[in-house]
């Protein structure tokens, strides 16, 4: 019987006086793929962040086969944010004069010591054939992941540890993770994976259930697939429609058209990312935006955020008038709830950089995880003037509406905590509600559900549903998932490749 290699026994983990995990027992043999999946904020992140020697366990022990035993843990988010300045790179990714400043592909993953053959085989296995020679600023959310995965396997770990990776990734990709779990397995190669119960893989083991910092269940692959029952379905009940229509109530429409593109072309270099693009969003229409990882839904939503330059080079109309026609960025900014991936690390940016700063000091007190003090309701508030940060000063109003947002997102007891010590899940559902908390006539929603769990994202769409169909709002919506579609939407933009391959 194989010994195992990582044995935690009783372990408990607390920071700032509060438990996250207690009493986890839990072992790991070699070559076992090992699922850890719950509800967001049941702490699966921190219990695998335990097990790659990141957090020191506040009681219990965990040890190791060996002191050389190497373990990879690869982050849901990918921006790559300390390897270069992230406030650069957030600025600078739609500007087309950034020259050499961002390394591309090939030169990131040649930079680990691996052989050329190594090299090559960890390109094919993640198809990053025809991306080497891009810049890392130019690649999609997926793409980015892509090079994150192989940038752990060129680290030649005896565990990998992946947070959420399916996270971000067109169909298309998810079948080709899975691919690749079953081709780690087979070399050999320890894994411990967090994901939601609906993309277990089949090179898994073990699922091990976590709830409220504790192991609920532990089943063998075949066992949870057979015992997995449907979530009932948990939707918010507003039982006062004329509440929800107080706190929407939408300004006096003073445009017709929302968004309106002519042959619009957006270029990195020689690199064409949107070609011959033309698209108009009427006011109350509903737009689901979908397409391949790398087909340019993230740069078409810049021209519409006025994050991007080159919306000026092109015929942009947003709420009737032509960008650059002496409408401020922050009067655009003003009519849109947004969010993104890329918003979510610029929040995440601050508390990230304190923990990896720790790390590489090996300052195991936690002292200096605890340092951003923004709580989670002073998140939702910077949404009002679209700031990130805590300085937003609100009205007795706006505090309803703070309050009113958080409540029917189901969020309000989060409302003291420090926003960094929330879970994606859980930050994710503030973002959603920063969004929301001005009554923008358009929101532009990338990926929102990204990170939350079954119960958050029918909670969400549910209440996405109910603001639609009482108030008149136009909605630009992206994901991967069918499952995470509102049923509001009632039109669709595909892109591929930069072109519009369907529209109606």
């Amino acid at each position: 019987m194989a010994l195992p290699i990582i044995t935690a026994e009783q372990i408990s983990f607390s920071i700032d006086g509060e438990t996250v995990l207690h009493d986890i027992t839990l072992s790991l043999n070699k070559g076992e793929s090992l699922i850890l999946t719950g509800p967001s904020g049941s702490g699966k992140t921190t219990l695998a962040k335990i097990i790659a020697g990141h957090y020191p366990v506040s009681s219990g022990t965990i040890t190791y086969s060996s002191n050389t035993l190497k373990k990879i843990f690869a982050h849901q988010q990918h921006d790559f944010r300390f390897a270069f300045q992230a406030r650069s790179y957030f600025g600078q990714r739609f500007d087309r004069n950034y020259g050499d400043q961002f390394p591309t592909v090939y030169k990131i993953l040649s930079k680990e010591n691996n052989t050329e053959e190594e090299l090559n085989k960890a390109i094919a296995l993640l198809h990053l054939q025809e991306k080497l020679r891009q810049p890392i600023i130019e690649l999609s959310n997926g793409e980015g992941k892509r090079v994150q995965l192989a940038l752990a396997l060129l680290s030649k770990p005896d565990v990998l540890i992946l947070d959420q990776p399916f996270i971000g990734l067109d169909a298309e990709t998810r079948v080709l993770l899975h691919g690749l779990l079953t081709t780690l397995k087979e070399q050999g190669i320890t894994i411990v994976l967090i994901s939601t119960e609906e993309e277990v893989p089949a090179a898994a083991d073990r699922v091990v259930v976590l709830e409220k910092g504790s192991i609920q269940n532990s089943y063998s692959a075949s066992e949870f697939t057979a015992q997995k029952k449907e979530i009932q379905k948990h939707a918010p009940t507003f039982t006062d429609w004329r509440h929800i229509q107080e706190m929407t109530k939408a300004a006096e429409h003073t445009f017709d058209v929302a968004v309106k593109m002519d042959h619009v072309q957006v270029r990195f270099g020689e690199k064409i990312i949107l070609d011959d693009l033309s698209w108009t969003v009427k006011r109350g229409e509903h737009w689901a935006l979908i397409g391949h990882n790398g087909s340019g839904k993230s740069t078409l939503l810049s021209l519409i955020t006025a994050d991007n330059p080159q919306v000026y080079l092109n015929d942009v109309y947003l709420f009737d008038k032509k960008r650059g026609s002496g409408e401020s960025i922050w009067e655009i900014k003003q009519k849109i709830g947004y969010v993104s991936p890329e918003m979510h690390n610029q929040f995440q940016r601050s508390s990230s950089y304190i923990e990896s700063q720790a790390m590489s000091a090996n300052d195991y007190s936690l002292g200096s995880f605890s340092q951003d003090k923004t709580t989670c309701y002073e998140v939702v508030c910077s949404g009002f003037k679209d700031q990130i940060g805590s300085s937003t000063r609100v009205s007795d109003m706006q505090q309803k509406q703070v309050g009113y947002w958080m409540q029917a997102l189901e969020v309000e007891q989060l409302k003291q905590k420090a926003f960094h010590k929330a879970s994606l899940g859980e930050q994710r559902l503030l973002l959603l509600a920063r969004a929301l908390v001005k009554n923008p006539p358009v929101l532009i929603l990338d990926e929102p559900c990204q990170g939350l769990d079954k119960k958050q994202t029918h909670v969400f769409t549910s209440v996405l549903d109910n603001i639609c169909a009482h108030i008149e709002k136009t909605l630009i919506y992206v994901s991967h998932y069918n499952s995470e579609m509102p049923a509001c939407i009632d039109h669709t933009l595909m892109l591929e490749k930069g072109k519009v391959i369907q529209s109606h």
